[in-house]
């Protein structure tokens, strides 16, 4: 897994440095800062997704879109250089790239690997490694392909389970693909004992829609997939468009938890997106479950009910508290970036509460009760 993000001189960061845990929650103001640090996992993914020698990472593709040079480098910034780097376990591996007025990729200068104590092969593993873990990277963006009639196949076979597409349309593919297979005890509902990926994803789906099942079905004259649920055991099979875009918008999250390699990032933009505040804590609870059996979750999210329920799932021990790394970004502020990262206890309990942190409830309820 990767343990922590180091950004410098990109877009309003001049030198952030985020640690990542198994489960990551990315919070805070609208124009923070919270899809930035998620960009450069993003850029590098989509450009070494066609080569691990790219020299030119191009700053518009399938995961990301940039624009030009000069929407990546800060406003004042007097340097023409930008550095990523991720930290794994015992190993840095570092890229710096030159950024030139006017293009859309950016080119890279080096790429080099930090370590201290480790022979040049555990320092090669280990940077192949992290190397593997970008590449793989599985992507579900906020805006996701939603009611659609039917899904289409990836164009190029993947062995390696990470072409779900940004906006979720490969999802009724890899569930067609992966129906039958059985899934990990670490990964299985509490309350289903089937081995089954389709037992497994209605289970969970139920959990966050009670009674809900899923079903793909092959249309081999044209290649597409159609995409199906139901609220009973009994019920009609409906087209996504007459049962609601809930469903639709956490089915790809479901099935990327499921079908993630071991270790496999994972990052979601909104996974609480159409659902019902009881839904969303109970995705807090999904996601708290699945980064502990072995999947590498980050989350921007905007939901107190979501962190709600990662709450609990470490209340109830579902999840370890030293698995959570929590980030809230203010803003730019005269001290720096504006993140402060809130420790969380055993229990789920928050000590430290910036101003802005899923606050608004209260803030509501006391001027309707007249309190301020």
């Amino acid at each position: 897994m990767i343990a922590a993000l180091q950004i410098k001189n990109f877009k309003c960061f001049d030198d952030l440095n985020l640690r990542l845990g198994p489960l990551t929650l990315l919070t805070g103001f609208n124009g923070g800062g919270k899809s930035t640090a998620l960009q450069p996992l993003l850029l590098l993914s989509q450009n070494m997704r066609l080569t691990q020698d790219v020299e030119n990472y191009a700053l518009n593709g399938a995961l990301v879109r940039l624009g030009t040079v000069g929407d990546v480098l800060p406003s004042e910034t007097k340097r023409s250089e930008v550095q990523f780097m991720l930290h794994g376990e015992g190993a840095v591996l570092s890229w710096t790239f030159t950024a030139r007025a006017g293009d859309r990729f950016i080119q890279m200068k080096d790429r080099m690997p930090i370590s201290k104590g480790l022979s040049v092969n555990q320092e090669r593993a280990l940077v192949r490694q992290i190397e593997q873990g970008v590449a793989r990277l599985i992507y579900i963006s906020a805006v996701r392909e939603g009611a659609a009639d039917a899904y289409p196949s990836p164009n190029v076979g993947d062995d390696v389970f990470s072409t779900i597409g940004a906006d979720g349309r490969f999802a009724a593919y890899w569930y067609d693909q992966m129906v039958d297979n059985q899934v990990t005890q670490a990964r299985r509902h509490p309350a289903e004992s089937a081995e089954t990926f389709r037992k497994q994803l209605d289970a969970w789906l139920g959990t966050l829609f009670p009674g809900a099942q899923a079903n793909v079905q092959l249309l081999p004259q044209v290649s597409l997939l159609s995409l199906q649920f139901r609220m009973n055991l009994t019920g009609a099979w409906r087209r996504p468009a007459n049962i609601g875009y809930g469903l639709t918008y956490a089915f790809p999250i479901l099935v990327a938890l499921l079908a993630a390699q071991e270790g496999q990032l994972v990052v979601v933009d909104s996974p609480e997106a159409h659902l019902h505040p009881s839904a969303q804590s109970q995705m807090g609870r999904i996601l708290g479950h699945f980064a502990n059996a072995g999947v590498q979750i980050v989350v921007e999210t905007h939901s107190d009910h979501l962190l709600n329920g990662v709450r609990l799932a470490i209340k109830e021990q579902t999840l370890p508290s030293k698995s959570l790394q929590l980030h809230f970004f203010g803003g730019p502020s005269s001290k720096g970036h504006g993140v402060v990262s809130p420790s969380i206890d055993d229990k789920g309990s928050i000590y430290e509460w910036p101003d802005g942190f899923f606050d608004q409830s209260e803030r509501d309820l006391s001027l309707l009760a007249d309190w301020q």
